[in-house]
């Protein structure tokens, strides 16, 4: 077994490692955060949410980042791993009565790897896998996360955790959830997720991201994973009558968000943010479960695509492999072309191997991240 398989099995490999605390954002059971701490005696550390990836899937939850986790925390970071809803059952339908990660929450058993024998999520989440994402109660959870972990840091008086230097890290699905929650200040202001201004972050660093959802959902990135949390059914909207998504609009007009400097008035080319509604609560509620019409997904589309949010002002670095083909690089380049076109600068770094070497600490790659993270906290990351 030999790239990219063997990238996968040495992270799903690793010995889950305990968090030092675990807390609740929310109510829900999956609105929790596991806290790693820097060694004793280092002085206040950044604070870093890491949003783990897994295609908004429940199967994956944060375990498999536990041990990522603890590297940064071992290299000086106080690291808040955010867990957040995902598509299907709380629970993984792999093994629902697995044991608990220490100090976890529910959907923590083993992960399946790449060479599991058990049936792997579908495009319309077949197989007994569920779904991508829940629309709109992922956003929702990111967006409480962002908001409200720093906070809790505070008020459960972690030491070490410099809750004024916060950066934003996530691999994946999760890579698109902190370029997502950097740019929430871009999206109109009747959403609940709309922020006057930016989050106070130090910046963003996204791993093999997400980031453009028109190149993801064009390469078919996760069996369409981008579809299914923007609500289509088996990658196609309820009423599409099976012809190319870009006669819907849905990827024609990728930038119907495109905002001036106030954000307020800047979507009125949408259509479906008229009225005196509030814009998302029509597009969230629209359909069956979450399930969209083809003039909603393009509302979705604007709403939930990094890419359509740009620029965001927040510094911003993309970790990209060469040799990626879960995310390929056409998705990280699409974004950095999308930001570079609206006057920002994304720091592109392209790094050896494939999708999962960012998040594993035996690889230098992760050595290459923990070093962005400093940086833009501006911290000297430890050995």
């Amino acid at each position: 077994m030999g790239g990219a398989a063997a990238e996968e099995a040495s992270v799903f490999g690793l010995a889950p490692v305990a968090p030092d605390r675990t807390a609740a954002y929310g109510e829900h059971p999956d609105q929790v955060v596991d806290f790693y701490l820097p060694p004793d005696g280092s002085g206040p550390a950044p604070l870093v949410l890491l949003f783990h990836g897994g295609a908004w899937r429940a199967p994956y939850d944060r375990r498999h980042v536990s041990p990522f986790a603890a590297f940064l925390a071992g290299r000086g970071l106080a690291v808040a791993s955010v867990e957040y809803r995902r598509g299907g059952d709380d629970l993984s339908p792999y093994d629902p009565a697995a044991p608990e990660m220490p100090g976890g929450g529910p959907g923590t058993g083993p992960r399946p790897g790449p060479d599991d024998p058990r049936p792997r999520p579908g495009p319309d989440g077949t197989g007994g896998a569920p779904r991508a994402g829940r629309w709109p109660e992922t956003f929702d959870d990111i967006a409480a996360a962002v908001d409200g972990v720093p906070r809790l840091a505070r008020d459960l008086g972690l030491p070490g955790a410099d809750t004024d230097r916060v950066v934003l890290t996530g691999h994946s699905a999760g890579g698109h959830a902190v370029l997502w929650a950097a740019a929430r200040h871009r999206l109109p202001s009747g959403t609940p997720w709309y922020l006057p201004s930016p989050s106070p972050l130090c910046g963003v660093v996204a791993l093999a991201p997400i980031a453009d959802f028109a190149t993801a959902r064009a390469l078919d990135v996760c069996s369409g994973a981008v579809g299914q949390l923007l609500g289509e059914r088996g990658g196609k909207s309820d009423s599409d009558d099976g012809g190319n998504n870009s006669d819907s609009g849905v990827n024609s007009d990728r930038r119907v968000n495109s905002h001036s400097d106030d954000g307020a008035n800047s979507h009125s080319r949408n259509t479906s943010h008229s009225g005196g509604n509030r814009s998302s609560d029509r597009v969230a509620n629209s359909g069956s479960h979450g399930r969209a019409r083809t003039d909603e997904l393009t509302a979705r589309l604007a709403l939930a695509d990094p890419a359509a949010l740009l620029p965001t002002a927040v510094p911003t670095t993309v970790v990209q492999g060469r040799a990626d083909t879960d995310v390929p690089p056409a998705v990280a380049d699409a974004f950095v072309t999308a930001a570079s076109r609206v006057g920002q600068r994304v720091r592109l770094v392209t790094t050896e191997g494939g999708h999962f070497p960012p998040i594993d600490p035996t690889t230098p790659v992760a050595h290459t991240v923990a070093e962005e993270i400093a940086r833009l906290a501006g911290a000297h990351p430890g050995a």
